[in-house]
């Protein structure tokens, strides 16, 4: 075959297709299969039109390979490969390499929290920087206002974000106050410029070293300038504003008029209102007197009524409910009216002995009667006697149901799952899942999971997500505290509290749903202690996160680092690099959820290497996929032969190749080969301060620099072999024999199997091509003893017992017994004239007269010949002068395995 990629360097752009060609030539003189497969890709990333395709000799095929890379994805080279395999004979193997380029996209957004602040000399904000880009973003925070009287103090004053990342900045804005007057606005721009050449920014992305010292902003009213001052663009990547208040505002300057003229007229009023006192006096009393004989009249009893009323959602008090109290005949006009305080609670006094009706109705509430009735017709009257307290009418009241409305937002929301929940009595505040995911919100559960958390509230909807993220909920009990829990595999659950009054129709939650929920946090050390900044990445599949170890001080604890935002469940390569150091990787699986810690990975300050390559016998294929774990006193390192040609560390390396550094010398290392399918094999190899190889441990298998040949036995045992036959020819004396013993042939189409207890093997043996007639293998088979049988029909079979071990290979060519056959001789009832070229046909018995299942004619001696038939088998012979002729004959035999069956002479004239 012959193979072709065309272009094999692409530039991508995240979320954009790109297409390259590849072009498949089948160079055989058959018919071949082909397989495609893209390597080092996600198959999300991938489309291509057929995997498999069947070429006719000289036919050429051009496969588009569309190629699109995910959201986000960071800037830089990447490589993958496209390898096409034969599945058909010689079986060969091209693997072509495809550069893949990821060009920089810078993207920052800046949120001002608040955006505008009344206050005096200073203002404070709060900053959120964004890096929505797909490179490392690195630059010093600026500010300016147009008339150039404030001074802007940042911390901290510079970010290093890498994609993906946030950062929280404090601005503190300051500015001289006007003495006398309305507030000065001040419009501020905040800008990200580009660092100074001569300065140097953190490269810790996950904590940000703030400034010791705040960086002095212009003095009033020229600026000053820096003397290496950060260069970029100027437009203003947020805005806000500074609502600054003189020293004596209007407002103060009025409130000391206005208390001199209240002052005057006060004294004023008190000289008048002297004279008033005697004449109000008794005027109260007389009122007083008016009151209580109007009651005493309009009341007409001395009962009362009372009760508490609480919400049917949480069995809290309902406070402010209506209350009217009804005769219980004449529900149209109250007679007594009142609400409920702030415990629930009611109470309707100076009642005459009677029976009542009680109704309970409030804003947002349907209307209640008593005790839980909905019209009055269906209410109970109460009783009351009279001098009597009547308590204990307690009802329940439920709100007019309310909707809720919103939308999920995230990256990818499709499929995630929205629970309406009610939490328990006392329950703590939820809270939204924070974006950075550093610790779990109250009520949150592991991402992933279809049901709801499993944090004890009860569940009250549950509504699907669709792509836009929109929901809504109708018919909700209220009121009600709820909490709003999304769901989704591979996503922190976002949980949001809201309090819904009675019959309340809430619109615009917003709930984020941040990409992943999993935390792996740790230390980096280095022979001497823990190491300050190490970048530290997180990479499964198309995603990758980053991170660099903390230098200590006000930053956190030296060699700290956190990676978050992680997918789970997910395995995942750990990576730590530094400059001097040896790079190290492990390798970490999160479950659902889960949040890591503890995890040391240490880089030696000067490091020594192995590598070699693994070959599987018999063949001497090179070992592919095996695994290879490098293990020293404080160190374990795990790799694996390469598959395809790749570059590692700058080192090509061949199918079945490894190479493992950053080893600590000196050292003593142990390392082993695995493979499921292969027999496990140990070296152990002494490393020097030069990185040699010790002689003690040098031996056939490594040499002086550290280069490791193995060569691994299958874990299981192989048969093979050739099924030959007996071959025979037509006799040359029917009359004696059928058929003549020959030289042994191989014969396809012959079943081979191998059986033990319950477990059993079966192939058939090859019919093409010529040169593979007769052969079968059967390989991946557990040591142990197994019958090997060998069987085709017409013939006896063979059977024996072998014993395999691991890596053996078996060999078995069996000569099977000639076929059964059968011949004989028609002539006619006298005996006098051969039958020439009359037709015989051989019919199965079950299947006469129906469907012959072998034929063929006399030659000019009436003699006929079937060299090989299926036995044991019973057959019906038919003779006849031709295909439409009456039969002339027809005899019933029995046909035993390899039988040489001679009919003898068949007497037989035309019908």
């Amino acid at each position: 075959m012959r193979v072709t990629v065309t272009p094999q360097q692409l530039a991508i752009t995240s979320g954009t297709a790109s297409t390259t060609e590849l072009v498949i030539a089948n160079t055989a003189e058959v018919i071949a299969g082909f397989q495609v497969r893209v390597l080092g890709a996600d198959p999300g990333w991938v489309e291509l039109p057929e995997e498999q395709i069947s070429l006719f000799p000289g036919e050429t095929r051009t496969l588009p390979i569309k190629i699109t890379p995910p959201p986000g994805l960071p800037a830089g080279p990447r490589r993958i490969a496209v390898q096409v395999r034969e599945l058909t004979p010689p079986r060969g193997s091209v693997v072509i390499d495809i550069d893949l380029n990821v060009p920089a996209a810078r993207k920052v957004q800046m949120r001002v929290d608040p955006m505008t602040v009344t206050a005096g000399k200073h203002a404070s904000f709060g900053l959120i920087v964004e890096n929505q880009g797909n490179t490392v973003v690195r630059g010093v925070l600026d500010g300016d206002d147009p008339e150039a009287q404030v001074r802007f103090e940042f911390e901290p004053p510079r970010v290093a974000l890498i994609p993906g990342d946030r950062a929280l900045i404090n601005l503190r804005a300051t500015a001289k106050r006007r003495l006398a007057g309305g507030p000065t606005i001040r419009t501020l721009g905040l800008h990200l410029l580009d660092p100074p050449a001569d300065s140097v920014l953190p490269t810790d992305a996950d904590s940000i070293t703030p400034a010791t010292t705040p960086i002095p902003g212009p003095a009033a009213p020229v600026p000053p300038t820096a003397p290496a001052a950060p260069t970029g663009d100027r437009t203003p990547l947020a805005v806000a504003t500074f609502l600054q208040k003189s020293i004596f505002t209007r407002g103060l300057l009025s409130m000391a008029g206005l208390l001199a003229a209240v002052t005057i007229f006060a004294l004023v009023i008190t000289v008048a209102m002297s004279k008033l006192v005697g004449q109000s006096a008794a005027d109260r009393d007389l009122a007083l007197q008016v009151a209580a004989a109007r009651n005493q009249t309009s009341a007409g009893g001395n009962s009362s009524l009372s009760g508490t009323v609480r919400l049917l959602t949480s069995g809290q008090p309902a406070p402010a409910v209506s209350v009217s109290v009804f005769d219980a005949s004449n529900t149209s006009t109250p007679i007594a009216t009142t609400a409920t305080d702030a415990a629930g609670l009611y109470t309707v006094g100076n009642l005459a002995a009677a029976d009542y009706k009680i109704s309970f109705q409030g804003a947002g509430f349907v209307q209640l009667w008593y005790p839980a009735a909905a019209t009055d017709t269906a209410a109970t009257a109460v009783t009351l006697p009279a001098a009597t307290a009547k308590t204990g009418l307690d009802v329940v009241v439920g709100g007019v149901p309310a909707s809720i409305t919103g939308k999920v937002v995230g990256d990818d929301v499709a499929a995630a799952t929205l629970y309406l929940e009610r939490p328990p009595a006392n329950a703590p505040t939820a809270t939204t899942a924070p974006a950075d995911n550093s610790a779990a919100p109250v009520g949150a559960a592991s991402a992933g999971a279809v049901p709801p958390p499993d944090n004890g509230n009860a569940l009250v909807q549950t509504v699907p997500i669709g792509s836009d993220g929109s929901f809504t909920l109708t018919d909700v009990p209220s009121p009600s505290v709820y909490d709003l829990v999304v769901t989704k595999a591979g996503y922190a659950t976002a949980t949001q509290r809201i309090d819904i009054s009675a019959g309340e129709a809430r619109t615009g939650v917003v709930i984020t749903l941040a990409k992943g929920d999993g935390v792996i946090a740790g230390t980096v050390n280095s022979p001497t202690g823990p190491l300050g900044g190490v970048t530290v990445t997180a990479t499964t599949g198309a995603v990758s996160v980053q991170t660099v170890s903390l230098s200590g001080g006000t930053t956190g604890a030296l060699g700290a680092f956190t990676l978050r935002g992680l997918p789970t469940p997910a395995s995942l390569t750990i990576t730590a690099t530094a400059p001097g150091y040896a790079a190290q990787t492990q390798r970490v699986t999160l479950s659902a959820g889960q949040k890591l810690t503890g995890l040391t990975i240490t880089l030696p300050k000067s490091a020594g290497s192995l590598s070699g390559a693994v070959t599987v016998l018999p063949s001497n294929a090179p070992g592919t996929g095996v695994a290879v774990t490098v293990t020293g006193s404080q160190l374990l390192v795990q790799t694996e032969t390469q598959s395809v040609t790749s570059t590692v560390g700058g080192t090509t390396l061949a199918p079945g190749h490894w190479t493992v550094g950053g080893l600590p010398l000196p050292g003593t290392y142990t390392v082993t080969f695995t493979r499921s399918d292969l027999a496990t094999q140990t070296v152990n190899v002494a490393l020097d301060a030069s990185g040699h190889v010790t002689p003690g441990s040098q031996g056939t298998s490594v040499d002086f620099n550290g280069n490791i040949t193995v060569s691994m036995q299958p874990a299981t045992a192989t048969v093979e072999g050739i099924v030959q036959q007996t071959v025979v020819s037509q006799s040359t004396t029917i009359s004696t024999n059928c058929t003549t013993t020959g030289a042994a042939k191989a014969v396809g189409e012959v079943t081979v199997t191998l059986t033990s207890g319950t477990a059993t093997f079966s192939v058939v043996t090859a019919s093409v091509p010529a040169a593979d007639l007769g052969h079968y293998h059967i390989d991946s088979v557990p040591p142990g003893t197994w019958t090997l049988s060998v069987q085709r029909s017409g013939t006896s079979p063979i059977s024996t017992t072998v014993t395999l071990q691991a890596g053996q290979v078996f060999t078995f060519n069996p000569t099977l017994d000639p076929p059964a056959a059968i011949c004989g001789l028609v002539y006619s009832v006298d005996g006098a004239t051969p039958r020439a070229q009359w037709y015989v046909y051989i019919y199965r018995a079950d299947q006469y007269p129906n469907v012959p299942s072998y034929q063929t004619r006399t030659d000019n001696n009436g003699g006929f010949v079937f060299p090989a038939v299926d036995a044991p088998e019973n057959y019906v012979i038919v003779v006849q002068p031709s295909p439409s002729a009456a039969q002339a004959a027809a005899i019933s035999v029995p046909v035993k395995v390899s039988e040489q069956l001679n009919m003898g002479t068949i007497q037989a004239d035309p019908q």
